[in-house]
Parts: C-alpha cells; structure tokens; sequence
C-alpha cells in the first residue's frame, strides 16, 4: 500500500493513458478551505489553457521533478536530462512566441 493514494490504481505504461507519474496528492493545500485531493498534470495545462509550448514544457518540469522528488516514473527514466533539455527547447520557442506577439501589438 502507497503513503500516496494515487499511485493505487497505477494504469500499464506506454497506453497513451493517463499514469500515475502524472498524478500527485496534494495533502496539504495553500488555502486552507480546501481539502486535500489529486492533481493530474493535464487538468492543471487545460485549466490553464495553456499551449503546446507551455504545456510541453510544464509536463517536462512535471515529470523530471516527479521522478527525483517522489520516485515516480516512467519505467526506464533515467537522470532527467531529456526532460531539462525539453524545458530548454520549449521555454525558447515560448521566448520566440512572446517576441512575436509582442511584435504584432498594437
């Protein structure tokens, strides 16, 4: 049995699906008037609306922080250098894409 009740129905890897390195238990929130519950890294980029740019890269910072603060990964993650160099790449496209809209203001 998990200390973390998300990881209790861990779905196979490579489904596409969602799994559970992906999903985190918020045992403590901020604002106190809330109870502790789940949250699903997909949730938070479509919450947010984020786009492919931001989402890749807030999934990337996800799973490398998942993997080396929790032990949650895919299997066969290695040291995170993949995901850290995924923020790199996306972070600069969400640069490039700043600096566009930023040029097409009015």
């Amino acid at each position: 049995m998990s200390d973390n009740p998300a990881l209790e129905t861990k779905a196979p890897e490579y489904t596409g699906g969602s799994v559970s390195y992906y999903r985190v238990t918020v045992k403590q929130p901020t604002n106190p008037d809330l109870a502790p519950y789940i949250a699903e890294c997909n949730d938070i980029i479509e919450a947010l609306r984020m786009n492919y740019a931001e989402g890749n890269a807030f999934k990337a910072i996800w799973r490398r922080a998942a993997a080396q603060n929790l032990g949650l990964s895919k299997q066969g993650y290695k040291d995170g250098l993949y995901d850290a160099e995924k923020v790199e790449f996306f972070g600069g496209r969400m640069v490039a894409q700043s600096k566009q809209n930023e040029g097409s203001a009015p």
